[in-house]
Formats: structure tokens, sequence, C-alpha cells
């Protein structure tokens, strides 16, 4: 058996050890050299050393095992800097035990990984024909990868020659922004939104009366109340109540000229650029999204390219509707659609508006300067823009934040709340 702690590619391959290469040399030096003395037993140690090394070759080739793999991420949707458990399940399909095999996980990502035995699996029941194995990732991005093949390599019983083969498929990680928790006191809060101003719009009357009404063809028993029901003498069911949450918009630039640290991506599929200002503008955007959504606003998101972000669900989804938006994050990526302008802004936008730009051209400065309606709020978080177009945004009222992709993203927060020149909303 070849040693556990060698390397294991991606590539298949079969070819002799270094036993294995000794053996073949000797064989074929004693050969010569017994044609040479005229010595037979000298032709027959060589002629045996030949049919050693190169059966060896032939028997691993032959013991080449048939696996099925199947692959478990837990969870299955994963934080950046988190820890991924992976299970595998290896089914052998062949009709013969499989050899003792070293086997790792290929990945996108280099990562340390130390290459794991694997007993051989026999045949019978499916039981014994299926071992599980299992081992740990910690995606350090975020984004879709590709994880796999599983990688195996194996050796003949004389150790002449080993075999290196990529089996299975490849699975897809889905790794979402790390979300970093957004002090309170931020500009939102100084203008007095969020939970506090939900406006009720009911009728004056008791608690029952508030929240009930007449029984109508068609509601369910279960919203039956029975005490208000009892009280006015006939069926009376449990009413919504109907409150307005109070909007906010965020923009953000998904295009890659906005972007000049973008460089070609190796690592996430399908391949992309990548940017650590663009980076630092997601994380920004999912902690931002999911802070005033759980302050009490109803967030909305304008990209200055293709649309690909989920919007955040609704409340009675309950803890989870958010959960389709970080999805959509991990997929998120920089587009180069010169030729495509950017959606118009709705002409009922309202609320506070955040913007999240590197350094945008002159059409998406103007798309993302229309996105905030005269007296709102206006914050701007900016990475490396020119200072020219950073003006056009003093001038129009926007309150500018300068940060950095290595930035904390709760500082970047606290500076919008105290930098001089803030621009107070309506509310």
């Amino acid at each position: 058996m070849t040693d556990p702690a060698s390397s294991l590619r991606r590539r298949g391959s079969l070819r002799p050890t270094v036993r294995g290469w000794v053996t073949l040399v000797v064989g074929v030096a004693l050969v010569v050299l017994a044609y040479v003395v005229g010595r037979h037993e000298l032709l027959v140690a060589g002629l045996f050393a030949l049919l050693l090394s190169l059966g060896g070759l032939l028997v691993a080739r032959l013991r080449r095992p048939k696996l099925d793999v199947v692959r478990l991420f837990s969870p299955p949707v994963v934080s950046v800097g988190s820890v991924v458990q992976v299970t595998l399940r290896v089914r052998n399909r062949g009709s013969a035990a499989t050899p003792t095999l070293s086997w790792n996980d290929a990945l996108p990502w280099r990562e340390t990984q130390q290459p794991q035995r694997l007993a051989p699996i026999r045949t019978g029941s499916s039981t014994a024909r299926t071992a599980t194995l299992g081992h740990e990732l910690h995606p350090h991005r975020r984004g879709l990868f590709g994880v796999g093949p599983l990688v195996v390599e194996y050796a003949d019983p004389f150790g002449m020659a080993r075999a290196l083969i990529a089996v299975g498929g490849i699975d897809r990680l889905t790794v979402v922004p790390a979300l970093a928790a957004l002090p309170d006191g931020g500009p939102v809060l100084i203008d007095g939104d969020g939970a506090a101003q939900l406006v009720q719009r009911r009728a004056t009357g008791n608690d029952d009366d508030l929240t009930t009404r007449e029984y109508r063809f068609g509601d369910a028993l279960r919203r039956v109340h029975w005490r208000a029901s009892a009280r006015h003498g006939e069926l009376m069911v449990r009413q919504e109540e109907h409150r307005s949450h109070p909007d906010a918009r965020i923009v953000i630039d998904t295009r890659v000229s906005g972007y000049p640290d973008a460089r070609p991506d190796t690592e996430t599929w399908p391949r992309t650029a990548h940017s650590e200002n663009f980076e630092w503008a997601v994380r920004m955007l999912a902690s931002l999204a999911v802070h005033l959504d759980t302050s009490g606003f109803r967030v909305g998101i304008a990209e200055s390219g293709a649309a690909q972000i989920d919007a955040i669900g609704e409340r009675w989804e309950g803890g989870l509707r958010a959960e389709s938006f970080l999805t959509s994050l991990a997929a998120l990526r920089l587009l180069d659609r010169r030729g495509d302008a950017p959606a118009p802004a709705p002409v009922d936008a309202a609320g506070p508006t955040f913007a999240i730009l590197g350094d945008p051209d002159e059409e998406v400065a103007d798309w993302v300067l229309h996105q905030r309606r005269p007296g709102q709020s206006g914050v701007a978080f900016l990475l490396g823009m020119r200072a020219a177009t950073r003006d056009r945004f003093v001038d129009a009222g926007w309150q500018c934040i300068d940060v950095m992709p290595f930035d904390d993203l709760a500082d970047a927060w606290r500076a919008s709340a105290t930098e001089a020149g803030y621009v107070r909303g309506a509310y």
C-alpha cells in the first residue's frame, strides 16, 4: 500500500512506485547480463523481476474500484468563516472487494488536507457495500463552490504500482456572506424610524373589538374568536392587523467597471471577476438589509446591473424570510454589460436610501443619484470613489462615508450616524 501521506491529485494516473521502478531496472539488467555471461539462473531472476513489476501495473489496473459517491453538506448553506461538515457515502458497485484506499476531496480553494485511509469495502448486502466518511471544510469567502470529485489512491499487493483516480461527481456548496451585527444608533434611528413608527390602522373599541370582525362565508374555523362570539351573539373571527412599515432602499453597483481592483477569479463557479472592494460591498449589503428588516423597515434592493438579488420575504414568513435573499448573495457577481442601462428608479421610492459603491462610471452615478427623493436621507458608503464623482454626491445632499475593504462594518455604520453634514430625512 502506498504511503497515506502521499499527495492526491485530481487527474487519474497509473504509474510504478519507486519499488516498481527499481525492480524493473534490475530485471532488465539481469536479462542483459544473463545473455552476456550465459547464465540461465540470471535470466530466470531477471524475467521474474520483469514479471513482478509489469504484473503489478496490470493488477493495479484490473483492481480499479467501481464506486458511487453521495456527498452531503451540513449545513447545506453556510456563512463565510463557519465550519461545514461533509459526509460521504461511498458504495462499492463492483463484484469484488475494493483494495485499501487513501482518499481526499478535491477542493476549489487551497486548504490543508491529510489523505485518509479507507478500509476495503466488501460485497454483499447494501449495508456491507457502503462506507461512510467525513471531513470538515472551512470556506474563506462567499460564492458557489464545486466540491469534488472524491480522489482515491491505491496500490497493487506487492507495492509495484499505484493508481490515482477520481470517482463521483461535483457537488455545489453555497457560502453566503457573514453577517455583522450593526449597532443601534445609526442614521435611521436618529430620525426615529424603525419598528417604533409602525402605524396601526384600527378603529377605537375594546380589545376584542379591535381584533375581531363578523364571520364571513369561507373564513377558517381556526380563526373564530369564541369569547367575542359569545358576547356578540354571533360568530366573530380574528382579523389581521394592518401595519404600515417605513421603506428603506439599498443601492449597490454590480458592474465590473465600478471596481478597478477586479481580477479574474478561479475559485467560484461560474467563473467571474473577484474584487475585494466588491466583497466588502456585498457584506455591507447583507448586514445592512438584515439590520433594517429587523428594525421594522420594508427593504428594497436596487442593482446597477441585471437583477441577481432576491427580495427579503414578507413578515408572515417569520425568521426564514431573509434566507432566499442571503442565498442569492452567494451567487452575486460582477457583470460586464456596458450596453445595458440600469433600471429606472421607482416613482414612489420613499424612506432613507443607502448606496454602496466603488468607483462607478458617469451613467451609474447618475442613476444612483436619482434613487433618492429630495428631502429624504441618503448615505453612501464609498470604496475608492474619484473626488469629482464624490463631490457630486455631496452637492446632492448625500452623506458620504469613505471606507476601505478591510474596515469593520459596524465602524462604518457608526460613522454614518456621527459624520458631520448628515442629512436628516422627512420622518
